[in-house]
């Protein structure tokens, strides 16, 4: 009697043995299956997604200033302090140097600026320097104070007056006349031959007339390989 019970239980236990593996092969099964069909969903969504995403090259960006444009005006306190009326008729001429503390290309044209800087300022030439940060207010006093910029640096943050600006991409070098009419773009940091060129097109009293004569890029834009366009 014992052995037949111990038959009967051995037997029960193998069974139930079975059963679990059996159960547990099916829920595997069935969950290979759950994330094969949640994976052939997620692409579909992608793809479908994919498909509503416009190219960037459709994508509308601003254009950039040229000669001719018109700086819109507006008025914007420098971190310093200082009230500046940007770009109002009667006002110029305008020097802008438009930049990102953060960017690389910023920081190598920096240099240049400052020269132009220290130079027009030793010519006694009256135009308006200007330094227009697109980062945050935060960002654009620590790095003036950090680089000691001279000449007065405006936090220019606001997308819908960089896009009227034609800021595509920085560092710009900008130089608009008394009335606020562009007159030359840089779209890359100024090499050596181009600060000279700035000063040109900003203060052509300040150069003698045989420099004037002779310079063969005087008031033209300078695309990023450094040839007249």
């Amino acid at each position: 009697m014992s052995r037949d019970w111990g038959q009967r239980v051995g037997w029960a236990r193998t069974r139930g043995m079975t059963l679990g593996f059996a159960a547990v092969a099916v829920a595997g099964y069935l969950l290979a299956g759950y994330l094969y069909l949640e994976n052939r969903a997620l692409e579909t969504r992608l793809a479908l997604a994919a498909r509503d995403v416009k190219p960037v090259a459709d994508v509308e960006r601003p254009r950039q200033l040229r000669d001719g444009d018109r700086l819109t005006p507006f008025s914007a306190r420098a971190v310093d302090g200082k009230e500046i009326h940007l770009a109002a008729p009667g006002t110029g001429p305008w020097l802008l140097f438009i930049y990102d503390p953060a960017c690389d290309r910023c920081e190598i044209a920096l240099p240049r600026w400052l020269e132009v800087h220290d130079r027009l300022m030793r010519m006694g030439s009256m135009a308006h320097v200007i330094g227009l940060s697109i980062a945050d207010s935060y960002s654009t006093v620590q790095h003036a104070r950090r680089a000691q910029i001279p000449y007065p640096v405006v936090p220019f943050p606001n997308t819908d007056l960089q896009r009227q600006y034609g800021v595509t991409e920085v560092p710009l070098t900008v130089v608009a006349d008394r009335e606020g009419t562009v007159k030359a773009v840089w779209d890359k940091p100024l090499d050596e031959g181009e600060v000279g060129d700035v000063i040109e097109v900003v203060c052509p009293e300040c150069i003698p007339t045989t420099v004037l004569a002779g310079s063969s890029r005087y008031n033209v834009r300078h695309s990023k390989e450094g040839d007249p366009e």
